[in-house]
């Protein structure tokens, strides 16, 4: 699962989205692809459900397209620090 970065402010910039982070002292402005990933990184959805939300939410967007938009979103997120990934404890 994908969780945001609690210490990462946000602020809503027109269409896009500007995060800030305050150890950093860093600015990142999130284009409205990425924004709803950000949002959607709640520790309670795993990529491929993401995949499935951003595909409902954009019409010009197929299965596949969602899938590569998110991989590659959640992979810059990650490396920038914005997110990260939690195991799944077994019930």
């Amino acid at each position: 699962m994908l969780i945001r970065n609690p210490r990462i402010e946000e602020a809503p910039l027109q269409k896009d989205l500007m995060l800030f982070d305050p150890e950093s002292s860093k600015f990142y402005v999130l284009n409205p692809t990425m924004a709803f990933v950000w949002r959607h990184c709640d520790g309670a959805r795993s990529m491929t459900q993401i995949a499935e939300s951003l595909e409902g939410e954009f019409s010009d967007v197929d299965r596949g397209r969602a899938e590569t938009d998110v991989k590659v979103a959640v992979e810059e997120l990650e490396q920038l620090g914005l997110l990260s990934r939690r195991s799944e404890v077994p019930a």
